[in-house]
């Protein structure tokens, strides 16, 4: 507050003045809404935060799954050490071993 006479305002690029992005943020506004808009508002936002957690989610796993398979497959190979295999897989010596010790329990 001291130094605000001293700082020059903010400067936002110019496409923040053009209409439909103006038309964008008063709809979004929740100031200008009635209960029931912001109530409609606040679940409609949680319904996509939702959504995009399971997707998030989903991605992870088909990650895991193909790091999963791609390490499966080297140490069937028998070519590569632990070591080679995690940093050819960019996973760690432990994810590897893990998978291995799998593998020698259900072969």
């Amino acid at each position: 507050m001291k130094t605000l006479h001293t700082t020059e305002p903010t400067q936002y690029p110019a496409f923040w003045n053009e209409e439909w992005l103006r038309r964008a943020i008063d709809e979004l506004d929740t100031r200008k809404m009635t209960p029931e808009e912001r109530a409609h508002f606040a679940r409609v936002t949680a319904a996509n935060a939702e959504a995009v957690k399971a997707e998030k989610q989903k991605i992870r796993e088909a990650v895991e799954q193909k790091e999963i398979e791609t390490v499966t497959r080297a140490l069937k190979r028998g070519k590569l050490t632990i070591e080679e295999i995690a940093e050819d897989s960019g996973v760690s010596v432990d994810f590897v071993l893990e998978i291995q010790h799998r593998l020698t329990q259900n072969p």
